[in-house]
């Protein structure tokens, strides 16, 4: 029972690739380039390309009975020359019709919480919540066109399931991603400031070991939630002090100031021609994003089990630490 992963490079990705290796799964992974680390000295059967190209992608799901599709673009900046739409919502079509064309039984799609509302913010968010408009950000829009595409194309010759993580965190972060430069910032003193917001956060590990149990379990054309608990970036750096035994104290800022603070924030990137530090889809993430996710459900069909959040924050501190990235970033 081969198993093709898209956007193994990514942080998610190389989680999946450890945990389908953990039982001696067989697989196939796509890379954009040549960074190759997440696959490391796994058993995996590497395709190197554009996500964008069918034939790299008939490729990858040669003689495979499942695809997990991770591929995407994350985007707290809006959608700058179209990139977040194109991966996010073409790709995932070309990828369905290449599963499809391939005689996949089974396409896992990776979507994300934010293809659903957020608000109101402290009243029971679940898969029956209604989801994000069209004037919502345009990830979110592009999260939501996704999974539509995804489970259209659920049939009796290929099942679909939808994967709705909240925010991942955890180890196997090697590029890394926009929660681990976090994590590291805030460790070498560089985020003496942060909002006095924060997230609902789910450990990659036990994300991908529902993602793997989906390949036999769940509902045709389903949903499902995966998240953890909402903590504040104050509790994330009480934990990662705790887990470094070093003080880290930044200071918290409120929400006016967070938005009084974009202006300066777009002028300076602008003069550096970078991306800004923060932007207003951040700012309404940390504020706005919902704080009573259930995963019920995922937890009742995909046996979704979640850890202890100081456990999180200690594993990924020490697999940064193990990895030299404390002293590269």
């Amino acid at each position: 029972m081969k198993v093709a992963v898209t956007g193994a490079a990514g942080h998610l990705g190389a989680a999946l690739l450890q945990e389908l290796n953990r039982r001696q799964i067989p697989m196939s992974a796509l890379y954009r380039d040549n960074d190759l680390r997440t696959a490391g000295d796994l058993n995996v059967d590497i395709v190197t390309g554009n996500l964008l190209d069918s034939t790299i992608l008939q490729l990858l799901f040669k003689d495979c009975f499942a695809v997990i599709h991770a591929a995407a673009v994350i985007s707290v900046n809006g959608d700058p020359g179209g990139i977040v739409h194109r991966t996010n919502v073409e790709g995932t079509r070309l990828a369905v019709n290449a599963a499809r064309e391939s005689g996949v039984k089974k396409f896992i799609h990776i979507s994300s919480i934010h293809a659903f509302k957020q608000q109101p913010t402290f009243q029971l968010l679940n898969e029956q919540r209604e989801k994000v408009g069209t004037k919502a950000f345009a990830y979110d829009r592009s999260k939501l066109a996704g999974q539509r595409i995804a489970l259209d194309a659920n049939c009796s010759d290929m099942e679909v399931i939808v994967i709705n993580p909240t925010s991942i965190i955890g180890p196997y972060d090697f590029k890394p991603s926009l929660m681990g430069k976090v994590i590291i910032d805030l460790y070498k003193g560089r985020l003496p400031f942060i909002f006095n917001g924060g997230f609902d956060f789910c450990d990659c590990r036990d994300v991908v070991s529902a993602i793997v149990n989906s390949i036999t379990m769940g509902g045709a054309g389903e949903t499902y939630l995966l998240g953890g608990k909402w903590h504040s970036l104050t509790e994330l750096a009480q934990f990662l002090s705790n887990a470094s035994l070093k003080k880290i104290r930044p200071v918290a800022l409120s929400r006016f100031a967070a938005k009084a603070g974009i202006p300066v924030v777009k002028l300076l990137a602008a003069v550096k021609r970078e991306a800004p530090l923060y932007t207003i889809e951040a700012v309404e993430a940390l504020f706005e994003g919902n704080r009573l996710i259930s995963s019920a459900k995922a937890k009742k069909e995909l046996n979704y089990t979640t850890r202890p959040f100081d456990e999180t924050i200690n594993d990924t501190f020490h697999w940064f630490k193990n990895k030299g990235y404390l002293d590269q970033y």
